[in-house]
């Protein structure tokens, strides 16, 4: 045998002996998923914003609708929306596996009662002088101040009262659906 033959010998058995790798296998693709969708108050009065949370794995595209408004694939995003009416939303998310949708409604109410302004004619008195406590409210059906104090004949929103000692007054204003917005202020009696 020549002097390299058994070298290039055991190199043909090597190179001869070797497959290709085999052809790569189609990985599988893993499903697109909706892992939460929901509404932060699915119940809304007229004129306020509501946040839409919601979060996706293995999608490519997501969207709102409607109107169809394009987002972010996010584990855990919110995004504001403005209903003029009751709405159902649906988000949909697209991936290499196939497209899912979850939907959620939202559902537009009265307007909420909302205190605007509590006023108090002064935050110190002597035992028995009297105060006068005024209030500006939005949408409220009725308006009360705790304790109990009679609204003014003179000034609608406004109520007087004569502490003997330190009080504190609450202001409720309730709304034509039960919903109620409260404020406090306290009068020191010396």
């Amino acid at each position: 045998m020549p002097k390299y033959g058994w070298a290039w010998f055991a190199l043909g058995l090597v190179t001869s002996c070797s497959r290709p790798a085999p052809p790569a296998t189609p990985q599988e693709t893993a499903p697109v998923r909706i892992t939460q969708f929901y509404a932060t108050s699915p119940q809304l009065a007229r004129g306020e914003k509501e946040l839409l949370c919601y979060g996706v794995e293995n999608a490519k595209t997501v969207w709102l609708s409607p109107p169809r408004h394009e987002l972010s694939a996010a584990l855990s995003r919110c995004v504001d929306v403005e209903p003029t009416e009751t709405t159902t939303y649906t988000l949909t998310a697209e991936g290499p596996s196939g497209t899912v949708s979850q939907q959620v409604t939202v559902t537009l109410g009265a307007a909420k009662a909302k205190i605007i302004e509590v006023r108090v004619s002064s935050l110190e008195v002597k035992a028995g002088n009297p105060v006068s406590i005024c209030y500006k409210v939005a949408n409220a059906k009725s308006v009360r101040i705790e304790p109990r104090i009679p609204p003014s004949a003179n000034s609608p929103g406004c109520g007087v009262d004569n502490p003997k000692r330190t009080t504190t007054y609450t202001v409720t204003a309730t709304g034509a659906s039960g919903d109620q917005d409260q404020e406090r202020v306290t009068v020191k009696v010396h």
